[in-house]
């Protein structure tokens, strides 16, 4: 029996957008899903936590939410032509990737979203008309400039403010700059074939950067990135080149590793000592608070406080599995490359404490 497949989700979310390219990579049958406001609320919420997206039902029925959690099930159900790279070295380059994408990005997403005037209409439009379709245009505006006001006011809780504002666009057109380079030789990440790393970096990089109208040209100034943005757009279910043999990391590549573990793992270390400190005492079950104190952000040398979030540890912690599921052997391989990585030594010291991520929330696990 064919299943039903829906994947409920906005083109202005990025996570979203990353289920979507994958599910057209592995040529699965779906449907996709605006939800309104009422879908949202009286659906989306009670089965899974939040008003949140995606979600995946299939056939009506079981849903399935969190990006990396859908694409998980589906590469079970649809073992052909993995998108989760096997081989080690790549598969933990492919959630790194990941894991910067869906937790330090949307930091440069909301920046360029609310802090340009010039994408405000544009995002009040696509909210409205996605959250109250049969609704005239001036209730569908009210609504969103409420739904507006809460985003935006996301910023400095993350370190985004006028002191970091400008060392974030620094580093992302130093980001844009390095895939730019690096798309002159492969068509895609980690080689002829998309893999994870591309459908978690495109949510980002499409959604918010290149979608929303400021800054004019930001990505499509970089004519390799807006090449490759284009290719995943299209239809990948041909794309069947594979990625580099012999569990390779493509050279140009590895600057753009660099440029992600500098920046960002200084936060995942602090989220890391903050679930330690917090699980004392604790016991298996408990649910772990989304906010564990402040944190210090660091971009290109300016230094902010910001939330201490923590779901960039159950991300983490997931990337360690797949490096100390390895044999000693290959395991002394793979620390090579990872030592090589500026800041990414913590993967090979293992976390004590074990999470599980259930309805939007995380909860000990050991």
């Amino acid at each position: 029996m064919t299943k039903k497949i829906e994947l409920y989700g906005w083109e202005v979310s990025p996570y979203t957008e990353k289920v979507n390219t994958y599910l057209n990579f592995k040529g699965i049958p779906y449907s996709i899903v605006r939800p309104n406001a009422y879908t949202l609320a009286r659906k989306i919420q009670p089965a899974v936590g939040k008003m949140i997206m995606p979600v995946v039902y299939i056939n009506g029925k079981d849903p399935i939410q969190d990006s990396t959690i859908i694409i998980e099930h589906f590469e079970q159900d649809y073992p052909a032509t993995p998108a989760i790279p096997k081989p080690p070295k790549q598969r933990i380059a492919a959630q790194l990737i990941e894991l910067y994408s869906d937790e330090w990005l949307p930091m440069a997403a909301l920046h360029y979203r609310w802090n340009y005037p010039e994408n405000y209409s544009f995002i009040i439009g696509e909210f409205g008309r996605n959250a109250l379709p049969y609704f005239p245009k001036f209730i569908q505006s009210k609504v969103a400039k409420s739904f507006a006001g809460k985003m935006s006011g996301y910023l400095p809780v993350l370190g985004i403010t006028d002191k970091t504002k400008n060392a974030l666009e620094n580093h992302v057109e130093k980001l844009l700059g390095l895939l730019d380079t690096h798309f002159t030789a492969h068509r895609f990440l980690l080689g002829d074939q998309p893999c994870l790393a591309d459908f978690s970096l495109f949510g980002p990089l499409f959604a918010h950067l290149h979608r929303d109208p400021a800054p004019k040209d930001l990505v499509a100034k970089h004519s390799h990135v807006l090449a490759w943005i284009e290719r995943l757009r299209g239809d990948t279910s041909s794309e069947r080149n594979g990625l580099l043999s012999n569990d390779q990391i493509p050279d140009s590549l590895v600057p753009v590793l660099n440029h992600i573990t500098h920046s960002h793992m200084p936060l995942i270390q602090q989220t890391i000592d903050a679930v330690i400190a917090w699980s004392e005492n604790k016991k298996s079950g408990d649910k772990l608070p989304q906010r564990l104190g402040d944190a210090e952000l660091t971009i290109e040398e300016k230094t902010e406080t910001r939330y201490n979030l923590s779901y960039g540890y159950w991300m983490f912690q997931r990337i360690q599995q797949t490096y100390l599921q390895l044999d000693s052997a290959k395991k002394t391989e793979v620390e090579e490359f990872i030592l090589s990585l500026d800041n990414f030594s913590l993967l090979t010291k293992p976390l004590p404490v074990q999470t599980k991520l259930r309805k939007c929330r995380l909860y000990l696990s050991t």
